[in-house]
């Protein structure tokens, strides 16, 4: 009977042990993932203060930018690193208790989705994850800087397990695309990846973004 419990202690222990290491692996793997809670380990509900304290104030660089013709304030956690994450706030001023939205533009950055979805994934990986269902963004052509901002996943996966997500696309290049058809596409905004012309432009993901609801 004490050899049997022993034998029993002993695998107990194993299977601790084995319990720890998918943990601890499963924890490396969750610091580069895109959820709606959060863009690696900076979470959505952080408050500048929150920051602070889990990264450390020289790891933050207050600033602002212009989001259609309005200054709004960002802190980027991580700046100029491929880790860089950008934090959106809803107050034009400090202090900044409510992030809006967390955003990452870096090709070479570690985070993605769980469907490996990534700053630099083409457009044709998106709508394959999105169960081949399109995307709607607005049209390159429509905006002076050539980016397309995503406005839906309409129902697909990706809309039903990222309600939150975002990101902008840009066109790396165009392929044998009959200017008559490039002219119908110019007129549709916003405008759909399964459009004709989208057989002929190859887009890409420039930046991936979650927003709070």
């Amino acid at each position: 009977m004490k050899k049997i419990l022993n034998l029993a202690l002993i695998g107990f222990a194993l299977a601790s042990c084995g319990g720890a290491a998918k943990k601890t692996t499963e924890e490396v793997t969750d610091s580069t993932l895109i959820t709606c809670e959060a863009i690696g380990k900076v979470k959505l509900n952080y408050s500048h203060a929150d920051l602070e304290k889990e990264f450390g104030v020289d790891q933050l660089v207050d600033t602002v930018k212009d989001v259609e013709g309005k200054k709004v304030s960002i802190t980027k956690v991580f700046k100029d690193t491929p880790d860089e994450v950008t934090v959106t706030w809803a107050e034009a001023s400090a202090p900044f208790t409510k992030a809006v939205k967390l955003s990452v533009s870096d090709g070479s950055g570690p985070y993605h989705l769980a469907e490996d979805i990534k700053v630099g994934s083409p457009l044709k990986d998106l709508v394959k994850a999105n169960n081949f269902l399109p995307v709607t963004f607005t049209n390159f052509y429509a905006n002076v800087d050539g980016f397309a901002q995503i406005q839906s996943f309409n129902d697909g996966d990706l809309a039903q397990k990222y309600p939150c997500l975002g990101g902008v696309l840009d066109i790396d290049r165009t392929d044998n695309l009959e200017t008559s058809l490039l002219e119908e596409f110019k007129k549709e905004n916003p405008a759909n990846s399964n459009h004709k012309a989208m057989n002929f432009i190859y887009a890409n993901v420039v930046e991936l973004n979650i927003s709070a609801k």
